[in-house]
């Protein structure tokens, strides 16, 4: 089993840089993802030599049936392990090795069925739920039991499996719909819906760098709001799919700044996630105020393009960006700066400017009183 060097067209990367990137652009950050994963795999093996027969299963199965393999290294749940169990082998820190294991027979499993059949879980025996929302496109509603992730997050163990795909139909028809480019780099990108308790805020979703292809989400009965979540999340993953490709930060501390969207300050990480997650909240709105051209919409886009904008300024002010950094950040803010040329109603903007000054007041108000 062979890593092979990724390269990524200019091209591409002003695409992803702009919000985009498409099928393709999604392929390559999958396929950069893999390697990265099959990386730490072979860093375990080097470190517990007796693995050496799982991992030639593993490699048997890739001569064989090559495709499987691929869908079980890309499983976010052993994308995880491999990162986690690497560095922790590094430092000498408790880590579950063997369970290289149970990535080879599930790669076995899948092979055996083939393509059709739904991925055996590995690092869990878990219940997995084939999504299917039409179009040949399904995800797995899958509750994780391989560990490895914050314990902040309120993974839900007894998600209903027809309510979830009710709804999560319901969401992705309103995003191929109205936004069939998200929707198509979404179906690339991510393959796994790891359901969460509902949140004393609400709805909520997040995404994790090393959890790759998966996003984590509660479940709402408004399919407006799936689609959102579906449109932000998919920026973060592609973003730390892209970090994986190049150094768009320079080493060392950077200090945090403000977020526009966020109550505490941001690391310069932080802030380069949100403000890529935010420019496709922005191209959300732009593209629903086409389907309901309705006052919400419209103070949503006003709000979010204003706010995109305050980022890349932000970043770009910060001296913490290398040169592909500052590349890709004048790329979203090309993006912006287009849109924010585009008429919006009077009483929206306004709508949108005092949110953002009360957001501005308040976050002052919480850092001096957290410094006092």
């Amino acid at each position: 089993m062979s890593v092979r060097p990724f390269r990524m067209s200019a091209a591409s990367f002003d695409a992803l840089a702009r919000g985009g990137g498409g099928a393709d652009g999604m392929r390559v950050l999958v396929a950069a993802r893999r390697s990265r994963t099959l990386l730490f795999i072979r860093s375990i093996l080097a470190a517990r030599p007796a693995l050496q027969p799982d991992f030639d299963l593993l490699s048997e199965v890739q001569r064989k049936a090559p495709q499987a393999v691929s869908a079980v290294l890309d499983h976010p749940a052993v994308g995880v392990w491999a990162a986690q169990t690497a560095v922790a082998l590094v430092h000498g820190e408790p880590a579950a090795p063997e369970r290289l294991g149970e990535v080879a027979i599930a790669a076995v499993e899948r092979a055996s069925h083939g393509p059709g059949f739904p991925l055996p879980p590995p690092l869990g025996r878990n219940v997995v739920t084939e999504l299917d929302v039409g179009d040949g496109v399904t995800f797995q509603l899958d509750p994780w039991q391989g560990g490895g992730l914050p314990d902040g997050l309120r993974i839900s163990r007894d998600a209903d499996p027809g309510l979830w795909r009710e709804w999560i139909t319901l969401g992705w028809h309103l995003l191929a719909q109205a936004h069939p480019g998200v929707a198509t780099e979404f179906a690339e990108a991510v393959s796994v819906i790891t359901p969460l308790r509902s949140s004393p805020a609400g709805f909520s979703s997040a995404t994790l760098a090393d959890a790759f292809g998966c996003v984590f989400m509660s479940l709402t009965r408004d399919p407006e709001v799936i689609g959102l979540a579906f449109a932000h999340e998919l920026q973060h993953t592609k973003l730390a799919g892209l970090m994986d490709l190049f150094p768009l930060l320079r080493p060392g501390r950077h200090g945090t700044f403000y977020a526009p969207w966020r109550p505490e300050p941001r690391p310069l990480v932080g802030l380069l996630h949100g403000t890529y997650a935010h420019l496709g909240v922005a191209g959300f709105w732009r593209r629903q105020r086409v389907q309901d051209g309705g006052p919400h919409a419209d103070v949503e886009f006003s709000h979010w393009r204003a706010a995109g904008l305050l980022g890349c300024r932000t970043l770009l002010a910060s001296g913490g960006l290398t040169a592909v950094g500052e590349r890709f950040v004048l790329g979203m803010q090309d993006v912006l700066l287009d849109w924010a040329a585009e008429p919006v109603p009077a009483s929206a903007i306004a709508t949108a400017e005092e949110r953002m000054r009360e957001h501005r007041d308040l976050w002052l108000a919480s850092v001096h009183s957290g410094s006092s």
